[in-house]
């Protein structure tokens, strides 16, 4: 059994790809899913009103919360480690923060989205399963 973090690229894609959704699923049911703070407030930041906002904080309330949290030094090493690898912007704030949950839990990031393609290419020990819109 992994342990994964679930990118909101592959929530949002699921109902519409059904490789996608299928994996979600295998991985849902047979792998131990993480959350963690930044990846859970982008979930809810796309809700459209109030209930809705509920809805998916009680969405992500089924899976466990990381235990370990990277430190500050953690996550600008990370983001150095890109500016370094000639990625400057290629990699947002919120992904970056979920790279270094990632790592500091030992889990592997499923990704609907290849931001995280540069942080594996500079940063040793990140680990993610990219899932194509087929």
């Amino acid at each position: 059994m992994s342990a994964y973090i679930i990118d909101n690229s592959v929530w949002w894609k699921a109902g519409r790809h059904p490789a996608i959704a299928e994996r979600l699923r295998v991985v849902s049911t047979q792998d131990l899913v993480l959350t963690c703070p930044p990846q859970v407030v982008e979930y809810c930041f796309s809700a459209r009103d109030a209930a809705e906002h509920a809805e998916y904080v009680l969405d992500m309330e089924v899976f466990f919360p990381a235990e370990e949290h990277p430190s500050e030094t953690d996550v600008l090493a990370l983001q150095s480690a890109l500016w370094n690898g000639g990625y400057v912007r290629g990699v947002g704030a919120v992904d970056s923060l979920i790279a270094a949950y990632a790592i500091a839990n030992e889990a592997i990031v499923l990704t609907a989205d290849r931001d995280y393609d540069h942080i594996a290419a500079v940063v040793p020990g990140f680990r993610h399963e990219y899932l194509p819109e087929q």
